[in-house]
């Protein structure tokens, strides 16, 4: 299970479960057209993700990602606070890769790579 609000790493067919520990929060992919997204930052022929807002404690949803590259996504209530993440499906690439969301800043994605995965507290201090 994933905090909503982390950065990982998981290979190509793995399935991610996000769990709501507290508040109301999303998962949902910077893929236009989706939810608030006006730019894309997941891989090309990515399936784009949505939990919607989850609130009760406990809550989950999960994705699996198939298509190699660098996806960002961001909590649909608390974007504009700069809740964001990023999920390195695989190794680095696609539009995502080399820039940050335009919502806040995640580490780069060969450090998510080397190190499996970063917690929110510890990219956000």
């Amino acid at each position: 299970m994933i905090s909503i609000r982390s950065v990982f790493f998981v290979e190509s067919g793995d399935t991610v479960t996000f769990e709501i520990q507290s508040g109301s929060h999303s998962a949902t992919a910077y893929k236009e057209g989706t939810s608030t997204a006006s730019v894309n930052r997941i891989p090309e022929g990515a399936e784009p993700f949505n939990s919607e807002i989850l609130s009760e404690q406990g809550a989950t949803y999960e994705h699996t990602f198939e298509t190699t590259g660098t996806y960002d996504y961001f909590c649909i209530p608390h974007k504009t606070l700069g809740m964001v993440g990023r999920i390195v499906v695989g190794e680095p690439g696609g539009p995502a890769e080399g820039s940050m969301p335009p919502d806040g800043d995640v580490p780069e994605s060969q450090t998510i790579v080397d190190q499996g995965s970063v917690s929110y507290s510890e990219f956000t201090e």
